[in-house]
């Protein structure tokens, strides 16, 4: 057991914080289907995150577990894998936020772990996937949550449902004055005479880059030039190493391209009022007197395929750009312009927020607390997490030949369908669909292989060290030393449960 509790690096009491003097501040910023190598590739155009990043500690390895909102959303409220908590697609019965209710977890989150420690918690934004109606979940505070579907520019401000006009108030900058206003008022950001000072917890959540991406009107068209990125597993010249769901899959044709390539711009020009979000809200903070006592974390809730391996537009899978997403944390004591190699998850959130605020996790919590890695002596990578699971249900259906803007974006992205009232145009609409039909998979990946394992008994090996980009699928000539090892870790890691995850984790089988 002592073995176990040094592997595993959450074990034992809170180490509280890195830096800060008093009870810190925490800021979640969480985008939607925000993609690693999107930010990477165009950060020189969002100062604002691009100085984030300069003031503080960006993780080059971090993913997530279920690489679907509402799975990806229940795991950072409660640090665990999907199948502890049970929320394995966006609607029921398999997800959404019902069941999510319904289980009860919601009584339990990063949100009444804080409250109870007397941090002020607020949510802005996006919640989970099918929440509606003006329903506050225990723990938070201040309530101002989207209502309804993915179009949805409804507000559930306090109890009240209060509708934006998407031509006249944009969701990301509504979101960012409520965001602005909170840390600004007494009793928000700021102490006050009248009203004494209380560390506070902020989730703010986007809509966006999520399809279909639409940009404040500001930024139309401001990256009208944008080439869509074609790497080497762009439209893969040869499938037939993959699995069925995907070697069946003709190469992409000009259509597809083409409106892949609409869509990448309009997110490209839908996050510069993320960004811009972001500034006001550091220079809120900083006129607060806040700034250096807060810790601003900006990550997303999963990543996002475009064109790679002739999959058009979506994500549930467990390659690089589905399960990779940003992540850079800003705050007391967090080494400025630092990269790190660590593998940390979307299931590290919840006990590091937790861990920053002096809270208890309970024993369920899956995941580690970050905060470690946040001072200047960070554990090495050997010492560290060396692999985490990857799962997603089944996500077959039937798909014609051409489809209509209200259904196609939920095949491509597994959210539900809008009401007809509420569709819009979409830089999709009519696209043929090659995304439909990937098996259940369970994978592990560990610093330098992936290895998956889908309900049809067919099995994916790469070697990322060789093969980055994942053309090349090894598993008919790998080892029988190799096949054991990745298939005992998986089934080390595909029920584990709490201290038994971070275990398996850190040594495998």
């Amino acid at each position: 057991m002592v073995a176990v509790c040094l592997l595993a690096t959450s074990c034992g009491p809170p180490t509280r914080v890195v830096g800060a003097s008093d009870p810190p501040n925490v800021i979640l910023i969480l985008t939607d289907d925000l993609d690693t190598r999107l930010l990477e590739e165009h950060l020189a155009h969002y100062p604002n995150l691009q100085k984030l990043a300069a003031e503080g500690t960006t993780f080059e390895n971090a993913f997530v577990s279920d690489p679907l909102c509402c799975p990806s959303r229940a795991t950072i409220l409660r640090g665990q894998y999907a199948h502890n908590h049970e929320i394995l697609s966006n609607e029921p019965p398999h997800g959404g936020f019902e069941k999510f209710r319904a289980l009860g977890h919601q009584n339990s989150t990063i949100a009444t772990w804080l409250d109870a420690e007397g941090y002020r918690t607020i949510f802005v934004g996006k919640y989970m996937n099918g929440y509606e109606g003006t329903h506050v979940p225990p723990g938070w505070d201040e309530w101002y949550a989207v209502s309804g579907n993915y179009m949805s520019t409804d507000l559930n401000e306090n109890g009240t449902i209060n509708h934006y006009d998407p031509e006249q108030d944009y969701l990301t900058d509504v979101l960012a004055d409520r965001a602005v206003d909170y840390v600004g008022r007494p009793g928000g950001g700021s102490p006050s005479f009248f009203v004494p000072h209380r560390p506070f917890f902020m989730w703010l959540g986007t809509t966006v880059p999520h399809a279909p991406a639409d940009p404040a009107p500001r930024h139309e068209d401001t990256f009208a030039d944008a080439p869509l990125p074609r790497g080497p597993s762009f439209d893969e010249a040869d499938v037939s190493d993959k699995p069925d769901w995907i070697s069946d899959n003709p190469s992409l044709n000009p259509e597809q391209i083409a409106r892949m390539e609409d869509l990448y711009r309009k997110r490209l020009e839908s996050m510069l009022a993320v960004d811009e979000m972001i500034g006001r809200l550091v220079d809120a903070l900083r006129e607060s007197g806040e700034l250096e006592n807060t810790y601003l974390v900006f990550t997303s809730d999963n990543g996002l395929h475009l064109g790679q391996h002739r999959l058009t537009s979506g994500k549930w899978t467990a390659y690089e750009e589905d399960i990779r997403v940003p992540l850079i944390v800003r705050g007391p004591g967090v080494p400025e312009g630092r990269t790190l190699g660590h593998l940390v998850l979307n299931n590290d959130l919840a006990p590091t927020f937790a861990d920053l605020g002096g809270a208890e996790t309970p024993p369920f919590v899956d995941g580690r607390s970050l905060v470690p890695l946040l001072g200047d002596d960070p554990p090495s990578m050997e010492d560290w997490r060396q692999a985490f699971l990857v799962e997603a249900l089944d996500e077959s259906v039937d798909v014609p030949e051409s489809v209509d803007d209200g259904e196609l974006i939920p095949l491509l992205t597994g959210d539900t369908q809008p009401p007809e009232d509420q569709r819009r145009a979409s830089p999709l609409d009519e696209a043929p669909l090659q995304n439909a039909g990937r098996p259940g998979l369970q994978a592990v990946r560990t610093q330098d292989h992936l290895y998956v394992e889908y309900e049809t008994g067919e099995s994916e090996l790469y070697d990322l060290r060789e093969d980055p980009y994942q053309l090349d699928n090894t598993y008919e000539d790998a080892g029988l030393d190799s096949l054991w090892r990745f298939e005992g870790w998986l089934e080390a890691l595909r029920g584990c449960e709490g201290e038994e995850c971070r275990a398996a984790e850190n040594v495998g089988p």
